[in-house]
């Protein structure tokens, strides 16, 4: 049994009109598929069958055409239209602010942390090192080198770390405002 040509009007039986819908779906996807292919195109089709179930097909996937869409369109509007890209958006927005708040509580805690340290290793052995330098032995001066190297390396750590925990402020503000 060969092609014949169909006539285009509705179908009535369901168990046709099923078997139909399943057939031309598969050749949409595949058309879809090749145009993806042969253009190097981003698509996605989304088909709802009779019984209302719905059928995606994207290239690279849906989701990604989907949310491309999306974001453009928000993009050529000015503003956001659809519910949904609020609620996105909302939800980005909450997420960053959480973020920004624990990165500035982190900051707040470095500074306190660096004033803390600052204190120690301004009193650190004062009561052992009241004495000039000169009059030190040489196993105090390996003790007080020691110590010195010690808080020198937290010291190197603490600066590390806020400059990280800066780096991070400072993307969240740029996020914050694109």
């Amino acid at each position: 049994m060969g092609r014949r040509k169909i006539k285009m009007e509705k179908v009535q039986d369901t168990n046709t009109k099923q078997v139909t819908f399943s057939k031309r779906r598969l050749g949409l996807f595949k058309k879809a598929g090749e145009l993806a292919t042969l253009c190097n195109a981003e698509v996605g089709i989304m088909v709802f069958s009779p019984g209302n179930k719905p059928y995606p097909y994207g290239s690279p996937s849906f989701g990604l055409v989907a949310e491309r869409y999306n974001n453009e369109s928000e993009d050529s509007d000015g503003c956001e239209t659809s519910r949904n890209g609020r609620a996105n958006r909302a939800r980005q927005e909450k997420k960053i602010s959480k973020r920004l708040n624990t990165i500035m509580e982190q900051v707040e805690a470095e500074k306190k942390r660096g004033e803390d340290l600052q204190n120690q290793l301004e009193t650190a052995g004062e009561e052992e090192f009241d004495k000039p330098i000169e009059e030190l032995s040489l196993e105090e001066l390996k003790e007080y080198e020691a110590k010195m190297m010690n808080m020198h390396g937290k010291i190197q750590g603490n600066i590390s770390h806020m400059q990280v925990s800066s780096t991070l402020v400072i993307l969240s503000k740029d996020t914050k405002s694109n």
